[in-house]
């Protein structure tokens, strides 16, 4: 191994195996390298499980915990060594540094991989007023950030807020969720101007994920801005979504907006056969093939306090079940400015019963 920089560092009452070196042990040379600093030149630093240190800070997206060596020669610490690696910004060591945010989103899939790898979640929050831009190099080759593990939580900064400005900026896909993983939360993420999906959520029937504050905004022409199927999203020759055998997930969105998209292919929420629950959500300004709110395929819709205002749709219905969808509860829902395919719907249209169900609150009670 290499010591690459060694540089204003400080030590102070260590003990080396067999007193043999306190400071850094180089086995090639057999050379104990000193710390050369006479005091420690970070005086605001805290040593905390998440200091406030950026992503550039930090060396890796690890953290590296090793066993004692006391009583060991050095000639045989590489074979005492006891390295584990795991996803920052999980638990670590309160003497270990860590990053505190997510400013790279070459570094946050990494670090959700890993997690997923592990099947270890953790809560991985970005920088506020961060820009992930996948228009440009490096980020406009990447692929989305796929969630395969349960209790996984990305959020806008500790708050998880909209407010905290975290934005996923173009790209084809941002993020997608597979397999049966429970606990799935983003908190306060901006999504704008994805070109096919921007979320697919891909679990099986018993995943779950829930959209607590975040918003998607500004797609033209593209599928849909959440996804619900339990699939990838592949299609036929023909541009249909290929069949699955069992429902897909359930997705809560709790205080989301959705807002000036054009020419949506499937809407901004296309639940094939799961449970989506809306709840405190504002959709305006959407024109699109599709309603704006689709469930098919047995899928379920529940919606309170939600507001759909300039909706334009091709199809009856600015929400649309199909004869085999239920529509659990449609409770203080506000809409205005609506125009169904053909005028016949301005609502929420069920195909099954073949009734247009009103929007019954008199304003917007979306907080």
């Amino acid at each position: 191994s290499t010591l690459g920089v060694n540089d204003d560092n400080f030590g102070s009452e260590n003990v080396g195996g067999n007193g043999t070196c306190n400071d850094i042990f180089d086995e090639g040379s057999g050379l104990c390298v000193p710390f050369e600093a006479d005091s420690c030149l970070l005086p605001a630093f805290t040593f905390t499980a998440t200091p406030s240190v950026a992503p550039s800070q930090v060396p890796s997206a690890f953290n590296t915990t090793a066993s004692p060596t006391s009583s060991v020669a050095p000639s045989q610490v590489p074979s005492v060594l006891n390295v584990t690696l795991s996803p920052v910004p999980s638990s670590v060591p309160s003497a270990m540094p860590s990053i505190s945010c997510f400013s790279e989103y070459e570094l946050l899939a990494e670090a959700v991989a890993e997690a997923g790898s592990n099947g270890t979640g953790g809560v991985f929050t970005i920088c506020p007023d961060t820009v992930f831009n996948l228009f440009v190099p490096p980020n406009s080759d990447v692929l989305p950030i796929v969630i395969n593990a349960s209790d996984t939580i990305i959020q806008c900064g500790v708050l998880g807020l909209r407010s905290g400005s975290c934005v996923v900026l173009g790209g084809s896909r941002h993020f997608e969720i597979a397999g049966s993983v429970t606990g799935v939360e983003l908190k306060g993420l901006t999504f704008i101007g994805a070109t096919d999906v921007s979320v697919g959520a891909f679990g099986s029937s018993n995943a779950s994920a829930t959209f607590d504050d975040c918003e998607w905004v500004g797609q033209f022409g593209s599928r849909s801005s959440v996804l619900i199927y339990n699939g990838d999203g592949s299609t036929d020759s023909e541009g249909n979504l290929l069949p699955f055998e069992e429902g897909s997930m359930s997705v809560d969105f709790l205080g989301c907006s959705f807002s000036d998209h054009l020419n949506l292919i499937l809407g901004a929420i296309f639940n094939v056969g799961g449970i989506s629950v809306i709840v405190d959500s504002v959709f305006q300004d959407i024109s699109s093939e599709a309603s704006v709110v689709s469930s098919i395929n047995n899928g379920t819709i529940s919606l309170s306090t939600s507001c759909f205002v300039g909706i334009s749709v091709d199809i009856p219905g600015t929400v649309f079940l199909d004869d085999s969808s239920t529509l659990n509860f449609n409770l203080d829902n506000f809409g205005s400015g609506n125009e169904g395919g053909n005028g016949t719907c301005n609502s929420i249209f069920d195909e099954g019963s073949g009734l247009c169900l009103p929007f019954e609150a008199g304003s917007c009670l979306a907080q």
